[in-house]
């Protein structure tokens, strides 16, 4: 049986507002933060850390005793929560980006939860040089043998696990390599987009210096909405889907001259 591999939080704080997560998506509805202590097993204080720890991330909202997760673009876009989500389908589109990569390639690698589980198939086309702004990439990846791994420097955003900023679109500008993996949070039309500025702006730093660029999207991306344009599905050499997606969508895909494969 085919195991999913999930990113281990880094700390037992971190496992502990994963699971205060988990518990707040599973509910739906408010939960009483003194019940939440008695489920975790810890102390009012405790868990009350562990809120404003969320709640700074956009990712959870306290009223009068209660919380309840925060159903926003900015929840979408916390890696702890999109990690555990359409599992199944980010594995077999990382399965199938296998196919247009070969060995030698140099491959930059975006901060995606999607672009992540490459990680299980990497040796397949070794020896490979990874550049990459996420942090559990390079965690995964820094002792793997016949990878050469370059990490993108810039300021760490803890809601991501990735690097941003000035610093991270610089460092990505002095490559030149043959592949750019990346994802986003939404495609409307033809047209790719996300919900913050700085994750745009390297993700298009990304797409200039690649000679090819591969999207992987899974059928959820087609269902939401998002605010900043990242570019036309046109400049893409592929999109790899995963999951069932309406056939309208596939039609305009048609339509514009997009080379998609279903996987």
């Amino acid at each position: 049986m085919e195991q999913f591999f999930t990113p281990a939080p880094e700390s037992k704080a971190d496992r502990r507002r994963a699971e205060i997560l988990r518990i707040l998506m599973e509910e739906g509805g408010s939960t009483v933060i003194k019940d939440l202590a008695g489920r975790l097993e810890v102390s009012l204080m405790t868990v009350h850390r562990d809120l404003n720890d969320l709640q700074e991330q956009g990712l959870v909202r306290r009223v009068r005793g209660s919380v309840s997760a925060e159903k926003t673009m900015l929840f979408e876009s916390s890696y702890i929560y999109r990690s555990r989500q359409k599992v199944q389908e980010k594995k077999r589109l990382a399965r199938a980006v296998v196919a247009h990569l070969s060995p030698g390639n140099a491959i930059m690698w975006d901060d995606s939860s999607t672009t992540y589980h490459l990680c299980d198939y990497i040796e397949e086309v070794t020896p490979v040089t990874v550049i990459t702004n996420s942090l559990p990439v390079m965690e995964r990846l820094h002792d793997v043998a016949e990878v050469d791994l370059i990490a993108l420097g810039g300021k760490y955003h803890r809601g991501y696990r990735g690097f941003f900023g000035m610093a991270c679109e610089r460092a990505i500008r002095g490559y030149h390599v043959d592949v750019a993996l990346l994802s986003a949070t939404t495609i409307q039309g033809i047209s790719l987009y996300t919900q913050d500025e700085q994750v745009v702006r390297t993700k298009l730093a990304m797409m200039e210096v690649a000679r090819r660029k591969i999207l992987l999207v899974d059928d959820s991306k087609f269902h939401f909405t998002a605010l900043m344009h990242v570019a036309e599905l046109t400049a893409f050499d592929i999109i790899l889907i995963g999951g069932q997606v309406e056939g309208e969508h596939l039609r305009r895909l048609e339509d514009a001259g997009i080379n998609y494969q279903l996987v």
